[in-house]
């Protein structure tokens, strides 16, 4: 029992959406925070005038009020444009969202269109592999296909051992003084003039080295890989003539049950859905810069505080020890020493607990949105992969509910893909395709295979498969640089 593919992707669709909102509540109940803080800071208002680290411990309205007056109408500029910012930011995700549901509701419509288009075109290709292979001539021609593959791949592989043992042998041949002069010279051959004591010489050398042996070893070093080329490129440019005649059969076929029509049209629709896919993918994550930025801007000592902190800091470089000592002493007001503190203590015990919770569940809040934001990765994988298809299936053992109950982080939140990945299947069809459907060219590998039979299909499957990467118009030498043969043993064919 196997999970279809579109039930485990609106199963990501859904923890992805309830995890989102389970995050907004929580960055709601954050509200609530912010008024507790607004309600200790009135208490402690006059309080913290007279502390200089706390001139400014947030950047807030009422921070700014308590701080140093020649730094209020600068600092309180920072508050205004992060209050701009963040309404302006609120606005754009909303349009963002929206604009998520309406993507990818018609990418689940293109994925759909694309499916039906590639079980068509699966349905078409069968059907001519089926003429295919119920044709008498082009099984006789699938069949010469196998053989002229199985002696080309001989020969291949004879001329790789071949010039393995070339590039082993022929410098002892080259270092060789004697051999070199006595081939040089011609010796053996019409073209030797030696009369005399030379003759004599040579001959006497020849019978040492063992002149005869030596060079037909060496001739045939440095022909045979040549010439074994040139019959390897013979033996592919009949296996092309044949190869030319099962693909104008092919395409007679395929052109009358109208399969490059289904073919172009499955290749629109794919390109059609990997445009939703992109932008879907687009709006993801502008929607996670804009959660980035909104976070940053809803923390009281975000990048803006830190801005402010940076302004009070320059401002405070131009004053003396002396002036910073009496501004502080100066903040005593009326009130003594005791009550200054007694208020301070209290109001700041009460505070600090209230940082404390407030970052944890900042913490809290950044790791949900960890979590949310590798989810997200997680269904554009799955999209891209095609797993949204109704051919792709999971395992019934993937519980997509129960794996993103114990996601605690991005960690495990990654390792979810990895999970996926191991459970999914393609279904079955009895062609060799890919998850785009079966192209012309794999519906001839396919029918080739079949019409070979069992014995020699692998071979005319390979066949087929070579025709794809070499033309007929390929020249003696073309892709065969890399082979080489033996020149041990028997290299005849």
């Amino acid at each position: 029992m196997t999970i279809p593919g579109p039930t485990v992707h609106q199963q990501l669709m859904d923890a992805f959406k309830r995890l989102t909102e389970q995050l907004e509540q929580d960055r709601k109940g954050m509200h609530d925070v912010q008024k507790e803080y607004e309600q200790l800071d009135a208490e402690r208002d006059d309080a913290l005038r007279s502390l200089a680290e706390h001139y400014l411990p947030e950047l807030t309205a009422d921070a700014i009020a308590s701080t140093w007056r020649e730094v209020q109408s600068e600092i309180s500029t920072l508050l205004l444009q992060k209050e701009d910012e963040d309404r302006s930011l609120q606005e754009e995700l909303k349009q963002l969202q929206k604009n998520r549901g309406a993507t990818e509701k018609a990418l689940v419509e293109a994925t759909n269109v694309l499916d039906v288009a590639i079980l068509e075109q699966n349905e078409v290709s069968a059907v001519v592999e089926k003429r295919l292979q119920e044709d008498t001539h082009f099984v006789e021609l699938a069949d010469r296909a196998a053989i002229a593959e199985i002696t080309l791949e001989r020969a291949e592989s004879n001329l790789h051992e071949i010039d393995q043992d070339a590039a082993r042998k022929l410098p002892s041949y080259q270092a060789s003084t004697l051999f070199q002069y006595l081939y040089d010279r011609g010796y053996g051959e019409t073209r030797y003039r030696s009369r005399g004591l030379t003759r004599r010489i040579d001959r006497w050398l020849a019978r040492y080295i063992d002149f005869t042996k030596a060079r037909q070893g060496y001739d045939f070093l440095k022909q045979t890989p040549d010439q074994m080329r040139k019959i390897i490129a013979d033996d592919r440019r009949s296996l092309n003539i044949v190869m030319e005649e099962l693909e104008r059969k092919r395409d007679r076929i395929a052109n009358a049950q109208g399969l490059p029509e289904k073919i172009n049209l499955t290749e629109r629709f794919t390109k059609d859905r990997q445009q939703c896919l992109q932008t879907a993918n687009f709006i993801s994550e502008s929607i996670n810069e804009a959660e980035d930025r909104i976070r940053d801007l809803s923390d009281p000592r975000g990048s803006y505080y830190q801005q402010a902190i940076e302004l009070f800091r320059q401002t405070l470089v131009g004053f003396k020890s002396s002036d910073l000592k009496k501004r502080a002493e100066a903040t005593k007001d009326d009130l003594t020493d005791d009550q200054i503190v007694a208020r301070i203590s209290g109001v700041e015990s009460d505070r600090g607990d209230l940082q404390e919770a407030s970052r944890d569940r900042r913490n809290l809040q950044k790791q949900k949105q960890d979590v949310i934001e590798e989810l997200g990765r997680v269904i554009q994988r799955f999209r891209a992969a095609h797993f949204d298809s109704v051919r792709s299936h999971f395992l019934d053992t993937l519980n997509i509910d129960e794996e993103i109950s114990y996601t605690e982080d991005a960690e495990d939140a990654r390792k979810l893909w990895q999970k996926i990945r191991r459970s999914q299947r393609w279904g079955d069809h009895d062609s060799e395709e890919d998850a785009g459907g079966a192209s012309l060219k794999q519906v001839l590998v396919n029918a080739m295979g079949k019409a070979a039979g069992e014995e020699r299909g692998d071979d005319a499957r390979r066949a087929g498969s070579r025709r794809m990467e070499y033309d007929s118009t390929s020249d003696a030498r073309s892709g065969v640089g890399d082979y080489s043969a033996d020149s041990s043993g028997d290299h005849s064919r």
